[in-house]
């Protein structure tokens, strides 16, 4: 989405979401704490693994102990939006996939998340050590306030976080070269890492594809065992290529789309489009070039640009649906017209649009093909 990111979270990303994991070199400022020395550059190598050694420990304290002290320095550098409409969805986001996540892995209780919204208006997220989350509000806009939207981005950065990608991706950076970059930095009285030091380079550049496709692909398994529509994920990646190049999304995507470091935005499209069908029991599929929603490898229906969603994004939010319910039954009940929502029992599958085809045709052609 991460969801950007991303060791943000990838805010869909929307990777975000979605999602930086690992820390930079350049972007260290002095602080009033006491200073590093290694010696100059000339100092030995057994010095500068000992400094190593040294960050490496700090970088384990914000990650356990020190993380609500991390937290709170990444809200005063990052800003927080305190609207309370955003923050209560959020909650809720938080909520229902913390106790998805439970469900298989009950360490997220010991280690809760904390999150927050930030100003930025980029389409990013991220997760940052600690189990620290940030959220930024053009997730929010970006997606119009749908919860299943910025919950696929929320996700995404959760996996990173379960899965130990910001603290592995931060030790990972520290090389001696690293080392020595940071010689001039600061360091605290007891010799730790400072915390802005850690705060402002836990955000930079230098997630892997890998950690990407991972954080996908577990992703999708927190949005559905959350309850959250499971053609959400494909739907977030084609609004963001729906908007690719469009006036205003200069920048909106940058960290997403990096070729280095996350996959292609029509690659995770596919790939989530892949687990919807798997996730219906093979039962449900969407044309990627023409938005034709087959059930049973027969035509159900294509359907039209609505509001600001394309017809490929609704194709994989009605599909979606229709997954839901042919993944959790073997036996289904009769389609039906409820004013206008096409229902398969009590799932509502599709609100019809004047462009689309009508309800009741859409009804029969379903108890048919079912």
């Amino acid at each position: 989405m991460n969801l950007r990111t991303f060791f943000r979270k990838s805010v869909l990303g929307a990777g975000a979401l979605i999602f930086c994991i690992s820390l930079g070199v350049g972007l260290l400022q002095p602080t009033k704490t006491e200073a590093l020395s290694l010696g100059g550059l000339g100092g030995t190598i057994a010095s500068t693994a000992a400094q190593q050694e040294k960050v490496k420990k700090s970088l384990d304290y914000y990650e356990n102990d020190g993380r609500n002290e991390l937290f709170a320095e990444l809200k005063k550098s990052d800003g927080v939006i305190d609207d309370s409409d955003l923050n209560e969805e959020l909650g809720r986001i938080m909520t229902r996939l913390t106790s998805a996540i439970a469900k298989t892995d009950p360490s997220i209780m010991n280690k809760p998340y904390n999150y927050f919204i930030n100003p930025q208006t980029a389409f990013n997220a991220y997760c940052s050590l600690g189990h620290n989350v940030s959220v930024n509000v053009g997730v929010f806009s970006f997606f119009d306030n749908d919860e299943g939207k910025i919950a696929a981005v929320v996700a995404h950065e959760l996996v990173h976080g379960q899965k130990g990608h910001p603290i592995n991706g931060a030790k990972k950076k520290l090389t001696v070269d690293f080392i020595q970059k940071i010689a001039g930095s600061q360091m605290s009285g007891g010799g730790q890492l400072a915390v802005d030091i850690v705060a402002t380079n836990a955000k930079a550049v230098g997630v892997t594809k890998p950690n990407e496709w991972e954080a996908d692909n577990v992703a999708f398994s927190y949005i559905t065992e959350a309850g959250y529509n499971p053609g959400t994920p494909a739907a977030v990646w084609q609004r963001v290529i729906d908007n690719m190049g469009k006036g205003g999304s200069k920048g909106l995507f940058d960290d997403l789309l990096n070729p280095s470091t996350h996959p292609g935005e029509k690659e995770r499209r596919d790939n989530y489009a892949k687990k919807l069908t798997e996730y219906s029991n093979n039962k449900v599929s969407v044309n990627p070039a023409t938005g034709d929603i087959k059930v049973n490898n027969k035509p159900f229906m294509k359907p039209a640009a609505f509001s600001n969603m394309s017809a490929l994004e609704r194709s994989y939010l009605i599909a979606g649906h229709l997954a839901a319910v042919y993944h959790s039954k073997e036996s289904l009940a009769q389609a039906t017209n409820d004013n206008g929502v096409v229902r398969i029992g009590d799932v509502a599958i599709v609100q019809t649009c004047s462009a689309d085809t009508d309800a009741d045709e859409l009804v029969k052609i379903l108890n048919e093909i079912q």
